[in-house]
């Protein structure tokens, strides 16, 4: 094993030496006297990259999460105030709480029960050390205790499979790839990727993850297992859609949005992920080569067209842009689209809406970029259709804007936006969508001499609210003025 050694933060030396002092004094718990206590995964890789977690797993050689946690818990309740006190004295959160069960759930990919706590500020999980029999009759593993190496042979990367020894301060590498391959930024399983796949096929979002997450480059062997059929197929059907959401999301809210989605098309998953997974390829009608001109086309607005991003702010909602790029193949049913995204990747109900939304205003928001770019628009004109956007407006013309990305050349359609959206800032209509009516309903009805309400009063209030858009500095009696002459265009004499 490697000597190389880990710089602890106070709570993270605190941390250890509960652990180590827990075991000390419990050894009349079966089990607890060969303990070895171990932190692993995440938290060893991004202390190597120099990152700080603030999520430890305890990985734990001769009992069960469950076995320890209850051990621990006793264990502050005799000791914990020699911790609390010296957490106070080094200025660190003395907070501990009691130890929550977290069941087992195979069908969501969930394998093992796992116990977690929050110690010190550190939020943190014990589990054993465990190795993965896999049935080929059944979709789940059987997991069994294990050893440190068999451990680390079952993780999804090379570099998630390193563990730091609380008793020695070391790192232990039992893979002799994980260090390695951090080194020359690679993302490698294990064992033999197929089978790897094959076992678990949400390792293969995982790894498209991490990729990009740390800006590592996949492994060969494992991008041609990642191309295979029957992974794909095995992805569709046996992983929940909730996880293939998150996995997902966490792509789309990471550091490289762009490279994760492409490696999905690279390694002609599109269909799978964001596919209804209750079509089949053979139904799956759509273009994802369409999919990635629109991260393409997202990217570049992002670097180079800082006038849309100031109006559009497709930064402030990073996973709601890439989400409405990844879903520009489905632009011609809206129907469809909202079915693909709420089933694919599970997207909540306010993303599945906006892309619906999306798609149905997209022709009333076409209409408005063509009158402002033949200068023929009104402040109306614009305002109107942001006003039925609602609040989504940057989203929908976003959307728009990658549509006909895909449709045509990217610098005569960003041009075309461009003209759009300076239009809008400098009639300050941003707030289009916020636009409170000069008069009410009642004082609509007033000034049409008192009918009663109706579906004319929808158009009325529609009217009102074209005409303040072109006259937004007119006072009240003008706007009862102008709607008192419409009772004929609203059918109402």
């Amino acid at each position: 094993m490697t000597s190389v050694q880990l710089p602890l933060t106070p709570a993270e030396k605190l941390f250890r030496q509960c652990l180590l002092d827990c075991r000390e004094q419990m050894q009349d718990i079966p089990g607890m006297k060969d303990l070895v206590l171990r932190w692993t995964g995440g938290w060893v890789r991004d202390k190597l990259l120099g990152v700080q977690s603030h999520d430890i797993d305890v990985a734990l050689s001769s009992m069960t999460g469950l076995q320890y946690g209850q051990a621990m818990q006793a264990f502050m309740k005799e000791h914990g105030s020699k911790y609390e006190e010296e957490a106070i004295k080094q200025g660190i959160n003395p907070q501990v709480k009691d130890i929550h069960t977290i069941a087992a759930n195979p069908e969501k990919s969930k394998h093992l029960e796992t116990i977690t706590t929050r110690m010190f500020g550190l939020d943190v999980d014990f589990v054993n050390l465990r190795k993965e029999v896999y049935d080929e009759q059944s979709r789940n593993p059987q997991m069994e205790f294990g050893t440190a190496e068999e451990d680390a042979l079952r993780r999804d990367a090379t570099v998630n499979a390193l563990f730091y020894n609380l008793d020695t301060q070391t790192i232990e590498d039992f893979t002799q790839k994980g260090l390695d391959d951090m080194k020359k930024k690679v993302i490698r399983t294990p064992l033999a990727p197929f089978q790897t796949f094959k076992d678990d096929p949400l390792r293969v979002l995982r790894l498209i993850r991490f990729a990009c997450r740390l800006g590592y480059v996949i492994e060969s062997s494992a991008q041609e297992a990642m191309k295979d059929k029957s992974i794909h197929e095995a992805l569709r059907l046996k992983i929940s859609r909730e996880r293939v959401g998150v996995e997902i999301g966490k792509i789309m809210a990471g550091p490289d949005p762009y490279t994760g989605l492409r490696y999905i098309n690279t390694f002609d998953l599109y269909a799978t992920v964001f596919g209804d997974p209750m079509t089949s390829d053979g139904d799956f009608a759509v273009d994802a080569d369409q999919a990635l001109v629109a991260y393409e086309g997202l990217c570049r607005i992002l670097e180079e067209k800082s006038s849309i991003c100031l109006v559009l702010k497709p930064k402030e909602d990073q996973s709601l842009s890439w989400f409405l790029a990844a879903y520009t193949p489905f632009a011609r049913s809206s129907a469809r689209a909202e079915q693909a995204s709420r089933e694919g990747i599970k997207a909540t109900n306010k993303m599945s809406k906006t892309l619906k939304d999306a798609i149905d205003l997209r022709p009333r928001i076409l209409k408005a970029v063509k009158l402002v770019n033949e200068d023929q628009a009104t402040r109306a004109d614009v305002g109107m259709a942001l006003r039925q956007c609602r609040e989504a407006w940057r989203s929908h013309v976003l959307f728009s804007l990658l549509c006909g990305i895909v449709e045509e050349d990217f610098s005569i359609v960003t041009d075309r936006y461009q003209k759009f959206v300076t239009f809008i800032h400098d009639q300050k209509l941003e707030d289009a969508n916020t636009v409170v009516p000069i008069l009410n309903g009642n004082q609509i009805k007033d000034a049409l001499g008192g009918p009663k309400g109706g579906p004319w009063l929808k158009r009325a209030v529609d009217i009102l609210a074209q005409w303040q858009f072109n006259n937004p500095e007119a006072p009240k009696d003008e706007a009862i003025e102008m709607i008192a002459g419409k009772k004929q265009e609203l059918r109402l004499v």
